[in-house]
């Protein structure tokens, strides 16, 4: 594979999948006339460059965003005719603002304490809130995963029941980064939604369990243990077939 590309670190205010994306880019420009060539996968991809699978991954949504590759089911990553005589770099290192796997690192350091220190201070009330946010999540059905309110306010809920102003902004403005990131919305269109959300609540049941028994440290784990199973999911989708109807279809050139 040729000699091993240095580790990359943040540069300046760059974000790591920035330079991870441009280097990919660079990699399809230099390959762009060797018909024998094939876009590595993203497990092979994270090896030559020696970062992890979840910053490739959101090198690849930025570069789908900008039209460069698109990710295709069980096919992997697909170089797409470059527009024009050549790469636009600039255009490729433009900030798309926080990763989605860099907002799920955030939220499990913040809520999975927050998850601790509300189940020491839960109320019977508290319980019922959680209750209803699990029923009205039961209740959105739609294909995609975007529009989840009772996920979000299950999350902010829990954050309140520690009682702390600070915590609360702080897991607000993660979702609120959430709610408006185009990356993690990217992401979303290949997740196959019927076919995660019942493990998600699932989780969701889990961390419930905890703080009504006033565990904490049954809490934290249940709340970790649930990021990490978005992360893992939203990583290992392709692998495991989960990708939405449309995106399959759009591989094989029929629906399933």
């Amino acid at each position: 594979m040729g000699a091993a590309v240095p580790t990359l670190r943040l540069q300046g205010e760059q974000r790591l999948y920035q330079i991870v994306a441009r280097r990919i880019a660079r990699m399809i420009e230099a390959n762009a006339k060797n018909p024998a060539w094939r876009m590595p996968s993203e497990r092979e991809l994270a090896e030559e460059l020696q970062v992890s699978r979840p910053v490739v991954r959101e090198a690849v949504i930025a570069l789908e965003m900008r039209g460069l590759v698109e990710v295709k089911g069980r096919a992997g990553i697909v170089v797409l005719p470059v527009r024009g005589n050549q790469v636009n770099f600039d255009k490729i290192s433009a900030d798309a603002g926080p990763g989605p796997f860099e907002l799920l690192e955030a939220r499990l350091a913040v809520e999975a304490s927050a998850a601790a220190m509300a189940a020491e201070r839960a109320t019977n009330y508290d319980i019922a809130v959680l209750e209803d946010c699990i029923a009205q999540m039961e209740h959105e059905t739609d294909v995609t995963l975007n529009n989840e309110k009772g996920d979000r306010d299950f999350h902010v809920t829990i954050a309140r029941m520690t009682g702390n102003a600070i915590i609360v902004s702080i897991v607000e403005a993660l979702w609120v980064q959430r709610d408006e990131s185009l990356m993690w919305k990217k992401l979303h269109e290949h997740i196959h939604a019927p076919s995660v959300r019942p493990l998600w609540i699932g989780d969701h049941h889990a961390i419930l369990t905890a703080l009504r028994l006033r565990n904490p440290d049954a809490a934290y784990k249940a709340m970790a243990r649930h990021i990490r199973n978005v992360s893992n999911e939203l990583m290992e989708a392709d692998e495991r077939g989960r990708f939405a109807p449309e995106v399959m279809q759009a591989d094989d050139g029929k629906s399933r």
